[in-house]
Formats: C-alpha cells, structure tokens, sequence
C-alpha cells in the first residue's frame, strides 16, 4: 500500500511537470506571433482583443468542456469517471496559471524582441519560425508527460473521450472535428473583432486581418507536428514508468 502511494505521488509530479512543460511550450508559440495551437487559438483570439488574459480565457473554455464532460455522462458516469473529471479542475487552473507566467516570462527576459539574426524581415520571421518549432517540440514533451503519468487527461481530450465513449465513436475523427470547430471560433471572433475595430465596414483587408489573426502557419504546424513528435518520444519513454514505479 504505501508502494502505491509512492507510484502515486510520483505519477501527480511527472503531471505537473507536463502541465507547466507543454504551458511553456505553448507560450513560446504564442510569442512567435505565427499562430497558436488549435484548442488554444480561441483563447488567443480572445485575449488578444479583450482585457483578459490567454490563460483566464484558457480556464473559462476548459471549466465548459469539464461541464460539457458531466452533461454528456449524465448518469452514465462512473465513481472512477466523476473523480477524473473532477481532478481537471485544480489542473486546469494551474495550466491556465501556468501559461499566463510563461508568457509573462517571455516578455520579462526579452525572448520576444530578441534579433539573433539581424532585423531584416527574414531574419526576424527565422527567429519566430525556431521560436515556433522549439515550442511544438517542447509541447510535446509536455504531452507525453501528462500521458505517461497516467493521472487524469486534460479537459479538451477528455471532453472527446466521453462524447466517444457515451455515443460509440471513433476518437481521431471526433477530435479532428473538435479541433477544427475551435478554430473556426477563433476565425470567426477575430473577424468580428476586426470589423468592430473598422466600423462595420466590410473589406478585404479586414477580414484578412482578423483570419491570419486567428490562424496563421504556426496554427498548422503545431496541428501537424505536436502529435507526430510525441509518437517518436514515446518510444524511448519507458524511463517514465520505471521510476514511477520505484
């Protein structure tokens, strides 16, 4: 019993750790200004356009997604399903808290304005581009933290877990949907928020204005590459389980 209650505490560290990992990984891509993640892009569009902050926006979404978990359980819920949704609760707070240092981080030690390579608009989109990439990979880390430790998942895949589990369906194509329906929020709101800002007045610019707010490359990149970095980490990632279980 107290082995398990080692295994335990080990598992919520190595949580924790890819909780402030992949909030690290995800403010270094805000602040490559090329886009954000999918399931962070409304969050973005939001802060960028309102007085809140990326991680309060961040917490707001996920306290929905974690009612949207009990609603769609209903009574159909578990004991075991009713803590882990109760478990994303204190870690969403402390992810949202987590990005919210972490960019103010960024900004403090001058990352964002940094000019390695000189400050010719090539030069200034490389920076941003391996400022992009480095936190897609550091992302990843994160990821793989949180799905080794085994703890609870984190409120956005745990809100398809159910929807797939309660209505028998199949959990890649339900999340590419949930994905894409999140950026599409984005989309829209930044559009709003740009015709807002020009008085309603309808142009091209403007509307283009608010979609490369809302998605840009770094958008697709992190889609694409997140997810295919954890798979190549996974596999030397045994290390993880062999000292939780020591």
């Amino acid at each position: 019993m107290e082995m398990r209650k080692k295994e335990l505490v080990k598992r919520f560290v190595v949580y924790v750790l890819g909780v402030y990992v992949l909030a690290m990984g995800l403010a270094m891509i805000i602040t490559s200004s090329l886009g954000t993640s999918p399931i962070s892009s409304w969050a973005y569009v939001m802060s960028r356009n309102t007085p809140l902050s990326v991680g309060t926006y961040t917490f707001i979404i996920n306290m929905a997604m974690i009612a949207g978990q009990f609603m769609v359980l209903r009574h159909h819920g578990l004991r075991q399903q009713i803590v882990n949704i109760g478990l994303q609760i204190p870690f969403s707070f402390m992810f949202s808290a987590f990005i919210d240092f972490n960019i103010w981080l960024m900004d403090a030690s001058g990352l964002a304005e940094l000019q390695p390579f000189g400050n010719s608009s090539f030069s200034l989109y490389l920076y941003s581009f391996l400022l992009l990439v480095s936190g897609c990979f550091i992302q990843s880390v994160g990821v793989l933290f949180e799905v080794r430790a085994g703890v609870t998942m984190m409120s956005g895949e745990a809100f398809v877990y159910y929807i797939c589990t309660r209505w028998s369906r199949e959990f890649g194509r339900v999340k590419v949907v949930f994905d894409i329906t999140l950026v599409l929020l984005a989309v829209v709101s930044s559009i709003g928020f740009s015709l807002a800002k020009s008085n309603g007045i309808v142009s091209m610019d403007v509307v283009l204005d608010g979609l490369f707010c809302a998605v840009r490359e770094g958008t697709v990149i992190a889609a694409l590459s997140v997810g295919q970095i954890v798979r190549v980490l996974a596999r030397h990632a045994g290390w993880i389980d062999r000292w939780c279980v020591k």
